[in-house]
């Protein structure tokens, strides 16, 4: 799957639904929802961490991102926006070998668009979650999930705003170390496989080139000389 971001254009039912969130948008710097493009039941949300009021509007906005190739995909709704990052989660009994997640990010369209290294780290947290208990949709681990999404994003103010050059650069090399030890876990304990190294490895080049592109883009004049 590609990078590219992908925006559309809200219609009047999508704009009915910010009441619903601006509560919870005022409060925290974002929502965080977890969503499942299900083979048998379709696009559907089973974590969110504020009560969701109407799965529709979630099923639809999965259904828009699934409409695209790319991992990274953006959604505008007017006053608030979706980011959607795509999460392979290898299952050898479905089709295609693999089941896609999605981890949902609202935001304020007061709020700047959270970078992209920010939601490669969020997706190495995703998988140290154990396989089977993402395959069956654990409510337990996700909650545990997004628990450690709050320590990291919500409860320290520190490390406010998320698109700071300082934010970008440590949740990279985060990522990339939390990659690392996955491998390293795993391999010990026999519970990965070379699809999953290959991906993870893929992953922690990426967020690579990605730091780079963030120290390029503040620092251009050394980049140029």
């Amino acid at each position: 799957m590609q990078n590219n971001q992908v925006k559309n254009n809200p219609n009047d039912e999508d704009l009915d639904i910010y009441p619903t969130f601006k509560q919870a948008l005022e409060k925290y710097p974002f929502i965080v929802i977890i969503g499942k493009y299900d083979h048998t039941l379709g696009p559907r949300a089973f974590f969110s961490s504020i009560p969701l009021k109407n799965e529709e509007f979630i099923r639809n906005l999965l259904r828009d991102a699934l409409n695209t190739n790319n991992q990274f995909v953006i959604l505008d709704f007017n006053l608030f926006y979706a980011q959607i990052y795509k999460i392979e989660i290898e299952d050898l009994s479905a089709r295609g070998a693999k089941q896609l997640y999605a981890i949902i990010l609202l935001r304020d369209v007061e709020y700047p668009i959270i970078p992209l290294l920010h939601f490669k780290r969020i997706g190495m947290i995703f998988h140290k979650i154990e396989r089977d208990r993402i395959l069956l949709d654990d409510k337990e681990a996700f909650e545990e999930f997004s628990k450690k999404i709050n320590e990291i994003y919500m409860n320290k103010d520190e490390i406010l705003p998320l698109e700071s050059i300082n934010m970008q650069i440590r949740s990279g090399v985060n990522t990339i170390q939390g990659f690392g030890a996955l491998i390293l876990d795993q391999n010990v304990n026999g519970k990965i496989s070379r699809h999953e190294i290959i991906n993870y490895i893929e992953m922690m080049l990426d967020s690579c080139n990605d730091i780079m592109e963030a120290l390029e883009k503040q620092f251009p004049q050394h980049h140029n000389n």
